[in-house]
């Protein structure tokens, strides 16, 4: 199995679909800043895409049970109460992986994702390092940017 695959390279605007193995499937690689934009840097994203330690991924789902449930309790909708913390893949579907501009060498996950209970603005998933920086309604957050550390 191929980790990126389906490579299109339209100069400006390069596609292609990468593993996503949290998720057992292959979903959208896009170029975020499609001025400097490297296929180099798309795979180190990739594999740690697909290197996610179980630690990090289980603080990224509690993340989202903790956006859930913020944003229902603030639309007025029921809460949702998930079987155990990793429940919560099963309302997310992951859409695009965006590949920043390399600003450093380090890997950055930017992602695009469906939810059930937000179907309007879905998800976002910013993970520099091994810090979660951003899970909250897809707003094309900068990747690079400064994130303030909250629950």
């Amino acid at each position: 199995m191929k980790l990126i695959k389906d490579v299109v390279d339209r100069g400006s605007e390069p596609e292609a679909q990468v593993w996503f193995s949290l998720f057992d499937r292959y979903i959208d690689l896009c170029a975020g800043a499609k001025d400097n934009f490297s296929w180099d840097y798309a795979q180190t994203c990739a594999v740690y895409l697909n290197s996610l330690a179980d630690e990090l991924v289980d603080r990224l789902c509690i993340a989202s049970i903790n956006y859930c449930n913020t944003y229902l309790e603030d639309t007025g909708q029921k809460l949702i109460r998930f079987s155990d913390r990793r429940a919560v893949l099963d309302s997310i579907s992951p859409i695009t992986l965006i590949i920043p501009e390399m600003l450093r060498s380090e890997p950055v996950i930017h992602l695009e994702l469906n939810c059930t209970w937000e179907p309007e603005h879905g998800l976002e998933w910013i993970i520099r390092g091994d810090r979660i920086l951003f899970v909250s309604a897809f707003e094309g957050e900068d990747p690079w940017g400064e994130f303030l550390d909250a629950d």
